[in-house]
């Protein structure tokens, strides 16, 4: 019987495979179908932002408060931060909306400390007329956040824009 060239290869082939396949096998060569990926991580900004708490939701501003002489008003300062934040207080500045020149004493800040409400500051006027309160010393405030609680007593009636900011206090 004679056999083609074709074929005298594809069985020269086969067994010389099959001869190898013991070797390889015996080789300590481990094979492998895993996929290797490489990724690249931009590192996080870190961030500290102050909003006003509001009925179920987060104010970037605090809208303007209309009081008679001896109102109060409880407000929360919500502290969103990206990682552990050291020596910070709350710098609160009131304005009057009619552009007069508030004076020390016309609004009281105080802050809720477990539940109770501490001891006033009154702040006092800075060279464009506002008034300016400085919170409590925090020496950390920790991720996620932090609420503060404030009560604000107005000792003189009219409408008050409030703002505050973060502000580091070197150690």
């Amino acid at each position: 019987m004679k056999t083609t060239r074709f074929v005298k290869v594809l069985l020269l082939s086969s067994a010389l495979l099959m001869m190898a396949a013991p070797t390889y096998a015996a080789s300590s060569q481990k094979v492998s179908n895993t996929v290797s990926a490489t990724f690249t991580v931009k590192p996080v900004t870190p961030s500290f932002v102050l909003k006003w708490v509001g009925d179920d939701e987060l104010l970037d501003t605090l809208s303007p408060q209309t009081v008679n002489s001896g109102d109060s008003r409880n407000v929360t300062v919500r502290a969103i931060t990206s990682q552990v934040y050291t020596n910070v207080e709350l710098k609160f500045t009131i304005t009057r909306t009619d552009g007069t020149t508030m004076q020390n004493g016309d609004v009281e800040l105080a802050e809720y400390v477990e539940g109770s409400l501490g001891n006033a500051e009154t702040g006092s006027v800075n060279g464009i007329g506002d008034l300016v309160i400085f919170s409590d010393f925090y020496p950390s405030i920790s991720t996620p956040g932090q609420d503060f609680k404030y009560n604000l007593k107005f000792n003189t009636a009219g409408e008050y824009v409030i703002k505050v900011v973060a502000i580091k206090v070197p150690s």
